[in-house]
């Protein structure tokens, strides 16, 4: 069984979502999901406006997102998902991870 989050979104939202969505496989079933630069956003998104509750394992996410794709926060691309999308504390705290 595969764990899944699920966020609602408005039809603009989820267009953008789909368009830059990729098909990965798991075991016979192909998966549709979002692109990692769309995972990072709606991950600082939860962080900046979820449920408190939350938020360690969200930012854990992140953390382990950013080690098993090699990310480097300091790139601009990522500092700017980062950044718009969460807090500058979430991303210092990216920085340090």
């Amino acid at each position: 069984v595969m764990p899944v989050d699920l966020m609602l979104s408005n039809t603009v939202t989820f267009e953008k979502l789909l368009a830059n969505s990729v098909v990965v496989q798991e075991g016979e079933t192909e998966l549709r999901t979002v692109s990692l630069d769309h995972l990072v956003a709606l991950k600082c998104h939860a962080i900046k406006f979820g449920h408190a509750g939350r938020v360690g394992k969200d930012v854990d996410d992140l953390i382990g997102l950013g080690k098993s794709n090699h990310l480097n926060w300091n790139e601009d691309k990522w500092r700017e998902i980062v950044l718009k999308h969460g807090t500058k504390e979430l991303y210092e705290k990216l920085q340090t991870s």
